[in-house]
């Protein structure tokens, strides 16, 4: 059975990140074509750093403080965006039922 369209359009946009040994950061990616860096902390947030150079987060990999290291040479120098995924939406039967299911005041 063919993917559906909006499946698709949402795994192409999964990047893949690499577990770390760190007690702040929890896994790293990125994407050299694009300057993309997107770092995973221990709290579960997930963000998105554009425009970050290659030598950047080869030096990050390297790096045995990564958590050191990211505040020193990423956090407030490139733009960030958080991109931790929301609860899954829910169709209009579900939300209903969950409705006439809570108990009444």
């Amino acid at each position: 059975m063919p993917c559906p369209r909006s499946l698709r359009v949402v795994l192409s946009l999964v990047m893949e990140r690499v577990a770390v040994e760190s007690n702040s950061l929890r896994s790293i990616g990125y994407d050299e074509k694009t300057r993309v860096l997107e770092v995973e902390f221990s709290s579960g947030r997930i963000y998105s750093y554009s425009d970050v150079p290659p030598e950047t987060h080869d030096w990050l990999m390297r790096s045995k403080g990564k958590g050191g290291f990211f505040n020193r040479m990423i956090r407030d120098r490139y733009t960030m965006r958080d991109i931790t995924p929301g609860p899954p939406p829910t169709d209009l039967e579900t939300s209903l039922r969950r409705s006439l299911d809570e108990p009444k005041d």
